[in-house]
């Protein structure tokens, strides 16, 4: 398993310590942030998507589904 080196100031390090040991509170971290990243590539990738595919939905269109669904 890699190791990483960080320099972290004392006052951080207390901070951190609050929340079990250092390296298991640097992972979840870690995982967040990643989680956190996925997230925002994936927004980012759909907002991109929709610029480039816009959807052009006629209002007499809904609601004719809508009064139709009632009927149902």
């Amino acid at each position: 398993m890699p190791t990483i080196s960080v320099r972290i100031t004392e006052e951080e390090k207390r901070r951190l310590l609050r929340y079990g040991s250092l390296s298991d509170t640097v992972r979840e971290a870690l995982e967040l942030y990643m989680k956190d990243r996925k997230s925002r590539d994936v927004l980012r990738k759909l907002a991109q998507f929709q610029r480039e595919h816009p959807v052009n939905v006629d209002s007499d269109e809904i609601v004719r589904v809508i009064r139709e669904g009632r009927k149902h």
